[in-house]
C-alpha cells in the first residue's frame, strides 16, 4: 500500500510574522475546530490515511487524558470525535502522534530531566531518555492505546540532545551516571571532555534502544496491531547513530524528512515489511537539493515510498496558508495518479 498522508500539523500555529512555521501552539488554539472539515480536508488532499495528534509536543492532551495537562473545553474531546468518525468511516488507516524527545510543559516543570547543553540546539529542551520520562511516556501510550487503538502511532523527535544527534557528545548528568556506568564500563567523567567520540557514539546507541524497546514493548502489550513510525532528524545516509540500530530493524515504517541520499539509503536498509515514507511538503528547501520538493513525487512513487506532508493553519482555522497553495495542488493531482 502506498500511504498518501498531508496533515496540518497542530503542534504549530501560524500567526502574521513571517516566520515558517509560527510558534508552539497553545492548548486553546483548536479547541473549536470542526472533526468534520478537519477530515474531509484530509479526504480532500487524497489522503488515503487521516491523521491527528493525541498529544501535542508542547504538553497537552486532546483527549481526555489522567496523565496529560488538558485542552481548556471541548478541546479535550477532540480526539474521541475525530476517531468515532474515523472508525465509522472504516476505508482509511488511523494515523496519531506523540513526541519522545519534547514536552514543553515536562521541560519546564522538571528542569533536572533536560539533557544539559541542549537548550543550545533547541530552545525548549530535549529531555533525556535516561530519566523518569520514558517511564511516563510509556504510561501516556498505554492509556491512550487503550482507549484508541489506532492503526499507526508516530513517535517525534526521537533524538538525543539535538537535533542532530550524530553529532551531539554526550554530556555528564545525575540520569547519565548509572547508565554511564553499566553500558561503558567506567564511573562517568565530570567533564563532557573527558568522554570520547567512540564512548559518545555507543552511549546514545544504547540508551536510545532501551527507549526503543520500552516504546515498542509498550504499544505491542495494549495494541498489538498498532503499527509505529519514528519521525528521526536524519541528516545524512549511514550516519553511525543509525546505522543497524534496533529502531531502523523493527519499526514498521522508516520516516525521512531529509534529502535523496537518507530516502535512498532508507529502501536499501527497508525489510520486508517495512514501509518507507518520505516527507514532500513543509520542510524549506529546494528541489536541485532533494530536500522536501513535491516535484520528485514520481521519482519516490516509482522507487515504492509511501508519502507525507506538514501544512499550517492560522487559530481557529486549521486550513493551510496560502504559501502552501501550489505544493499541495501538485500532491493532489499526484495522489489521483497514484494507483
Amino acid at each position: 500500500m502506498t500511504r498518501k498522508l498531508v496533515v496540518t500539523d497542530l503542534n504549530w500555529s501560524l500567526f502574521h510574522e513571517p516566520t515558517w512555521h509560527g510558534l508552539p501552539s497553545d492548548p486553546k488554539d483548536w479547541v473549536d475546530i470542526d472533526v468534520d472539515e478537519y477530515i474531509r480536508f484530509q479526504k480532500e488532499v487524497g489522503n488515503n490515511c487521516l491523521f491527528l495528534q493525541g498529544t501535542m509536543f508542547t504538553g497537552y492532551a486532546i483527549y481526555p487524558s489522567k496523565l496529560t495537562p488538558l485542552a481548556p473545553g471541548k478541546g479535550s474531546t477532540i480526539f474521541p470525535r475525530f476517531y468515532e468518525k474515523a472508525r465509522a468511516d472504516g476505508s482509511m488507516e488511523i494515523w496519531s502522534y506523540m513526541c519522545v524527545g519534547c514536552d514543553v510543559f515536562v521541560a519546564g516543570s522538571r528542569q533536572d530531566w533536560i539533557i544539559p547543553t541542549s537548550r543550545q540546539y533547541l530552545e525548549e529542551g530535549l529531555i533525556g531518555p535516561e530519566t523518569p520520562w520514558t517511564e511516563q511516556l510509556c504510561e501516556r501510550i498505554y492509556e491512550f492505546l487503550s482507549l484508541y487503538p489506532v492503526d499507526v502511532m508516530m513517535f517525534d523527535w526521537f533524538t538525543y540532545g539535538s537535533l542532530c544527534p550524530d553529532k551531539f557528545h554526550v554530556q555528564p548528568a545525575w540520569f547519565v551516571e548509572k547508565p554511564f556506568k553499566e553500558i561503558i564500563g567506567r564511573k562517568m567523567p565530570k567533564t563532557a571532555e573527558k568522554i570520547t567520540p567512540e564512548e559518545s557514539l555507543i552511549y546514545k546507541r544504547e540508551v536510545l534502544a532501551r527507549q526503543f524497546n520500552a516504546i515498542y514493548n509498550t504499544v505491542k502489550q495494549v495494541s498489538p496491531k498498532t503499527k509505529l513510525c519514528f519521525n528521526v532528524p536524519y541528516w545524512e545516509a549511514k550516519e553511525a547513530l543509525w546505522e543497524d540500530h534496533v529502531m531502523m530493524e523493527k519499526t514498521d515504517i522508516l520516516f525521512a524528512e531529509s534529502s535523496d541520499d537518507v530516502v535512498n539509503w532508507l529502501l536499501e536498509k527497508r525489510k520486508p515489511h517495512q514501509d518507507v515514507m518520505t516527507t514532500v511538503i513543509g520542510r524549506p528547501g529546494v528541489g536541485d537539493e532533494g530536500v522536501c520538493d513535491p516535484n520528485t513525487w514520481r521519482k519516490w512513487y516509482d522507487k515504492g515510498c509511501s508519502f507525507y506532508g506538514y501544512v499550517w493553519g492560522m487559530p481557529p482555522n486549521f486550513l493551510p496558508d496560502t504559501r502552501f497553495e501550489n505544493d499541495l495542488k501538485i500532491m493532489k493531482q499526484a495522489f489521483r495518479e497514484m494507483k
